[in-house]
């Protein structure tokens, strides 16, 4: 058996991501719409859904329809752009590169779907412990997470992997 090339495999993961975020944000839609916060573990996970027109914790909402189209739809898309392009180009058999790419590119392209077609993104999960509480998230914001800690991850391995070499 032919061995699929890491890059096809990444292409692949993005497609099944995007598509977990997106059912799952229609899921939340059709059936957490107006019934206010749903206890899933107690008080630790709960579901409420809303919808957000900004950033996180909302921040950006209020802008003008150009200034919110620009940085919520032009710039998100030229980073991912710009990043995929590098990706493929320069380090399409780099695993490190490649597993956060998958993560940054199917939770950007996430977001932007519900901001294209609905003008905002889909949000309905929270986690925490009493008072203290996340801002209500989605799949994509979780794979966003997992990009910016693999990134840490990464750099600390690398750093020391270098040290060991010298």
């Amino acid at each position: 058996m032919k061995r699929i090339p890491k890059l096809v495999l990444s292409i692949i993961s993005i497609v099944i991501l995007v598509g977990l975020d997106q059912a799952t944000k229609k899921l939340a839609e059709i059936n957490l719409a107006g019934k206010g916060t749903v206890p899933v573990l107690g008080n630790f996970l709960v579901l409420n859904y809303i919808t957000n027109r900004g950033g996180f914790l909302s921040f950006g909402s209020d802008v003008g329809s150009h200034l919110w189209y620009a940085f919520f739809i032009i710039l998100p898309l030229v980073s991912l752009i710009a990043i995929s392009a590098y990706i493929i180009v320069e380090k399409r058999n780099d695993v490190y590169y490649l597993s956060f790419w998958v993560f940054f590119t199917s939770g950007g392209i996430g977001n932007i779907i519900d901001r294209i077609l609905y003008g905002e993104v889909r949000d309905f999960l929270n986690v925490g412990i009493g008072s203290l509480r996340t801002g209500i998230f989605n799949a994509a914001d979780i794979y966003l997470n997992v990009f910016a800690l693999l990134v840490v991850i990464i750099y600390i391995f690398r750093k020391k992997d270098k040290k060991d070499l010298q």
